[in-house]
């Protein structure tokens, strides 16, 4: 196995396991492991000098649980509730997301 292969089943297995780090939630309609990271928030001073913190997450989630890459402004429904995508980065086959409660 090499170390893209080890990469991945570890995102898969232990990242990704309900029982280590993530939670499932539904994601628009279909239930998906994520992992919810609000403190990477208080590593962004930026957000907190612009106010943007409060309603706001940031979370994780395979690319392969998504129907298309999220965009900036694109709406999500997280367990019933309306989410905005403020910002996405893709990384080995996992999405960082920070979503927030407003539309801007």
């Amino acid at each position: 196995m090499d170390f893209r292969e080890a990469l991945a089943n570890d995102i898969d297995n232990v990242f990704f396991n309900t029982e280590e780090f993530a939670e499932t939630v539904d994601i628009d309609g279909k239930p998906v492991p994520i992992i919810l990271d609000n403190d990477a928030l208080l590593k962004m001073p930026e957000l907190f000098a612009m106010g943007l913190v409060e309603g706001e997450q940031f979370i994780f989630i395979k690319e392969k649980d998504m129907y298309r890459p999220p965009q900036p402004g694109d709406q999500i429904t997280k367990n019933d509730e309306a989410w905005y995508v403020r910002h996405t980065v893709s990384n080995e086959g996992v999405f960082a997301i920070r979503i927030g409660r407003s539309q801007t």
